[in-house]
């Protein structure tokens, strides 16, 4: 696994989120945005939507054909406060920001009583043995349709930014995982000027068996640009 990450403005996130405010809405969250932003690097490079999956020996490349991103949720787990859980958001492409907003609030505020998929989640770490829960787990990076089930497509996102950190570094079962930290006032270059600019840390994490690193550069540098240029 290869990481890449830069500082870059977000100015413009914030003059959308400003702008759903001044017309009296619930402004989305950077969460939203960075999803958003995701899909649409997908729709520019199809070829991030792929994952190595199989058993060992006959493990092979699989393509996926639907924007699905799986996104990290904090909830609180047995003995194991601030856990993050991954559910899918569907079809990121086709939907608004207000409905992945939404749809990000939902899994947020989910139990065991309103989704099955949390539900199952929880039983298997409840009730299920370390070792075996480990196995059933893992079943998606054996299985093609489990893993498009379960942790939807090639890439997912990874939130660490309301623990206040700039960024978190570390492996994930996806191949690539695009992860933001704190919108902050920092320091930053305007030209030839050093200004206090809101900022936003920007990681992506991919694995080099799928695409070489110069590829992967450039595929980062769309997504930055598509940060710093965000339109409404």
């Amino acid at each position: 696994m290869v990481t890449m990450s830069s500082l870059v403005s977000a100015r413009r996130l914030e003059q959308v989120r400003q702008h759903y405010q001044s017309h009296a809405k619930e402004p989305p969250s950077y969460t939203a945005l960075i999803l958003k932003a995701v899909a649409a690097v997908i729709r520019q490079h199809p070829e991030l939507n792929r994952a190595i999956i199989g058993p060992p020996f006959f493990r092979r490349i699989v393509k996926f054909d639907r924007c699905d991103l799986n996104v990290a949720v904090e909830k609180s787990l047995p003995n194991i406060p601030g856990h993050a859980y991954a559910p899918t958001i569907r079809n990121v492409d086709k939907k608004t920001l207000a409905e992945i907003t939404t749809e990000l609030k939902y899994y947020a505020q989910c139990t065991e009583e309103n989704d099955r998929h949390f539900a199952l989640y929880m039983r298997i770490l409840r009730y299920v043995p370390w070792p075996f829960a480990a196995a059933i787990l893992n079943l998606p990076s054996w299985i093609p349709s489990l893993w498009a089930r379960h942790r939807g497509g090639g890439c997912w996102v990874n939130a660490p930014s309301k623990s206040g950190a700039d960024l978190v570094f570390t492996i994930w079962p996806w191949p690539v995982t695009f992860s933001f930290g704190v919108v902050k006032t920092r320091p930053f270059a305007v030209g030839d000027d050093v200004v206090a600019e809101p900022t936003i840390p920007l990681l992506m994490v991919f694995d080099r068996r799928l695409m070489g690193g110069g590829h992967a550069g450039r595929i980062f540098a769309d997504f930055r640009r598509l940060i710093e240029e965000a339109d409404f």
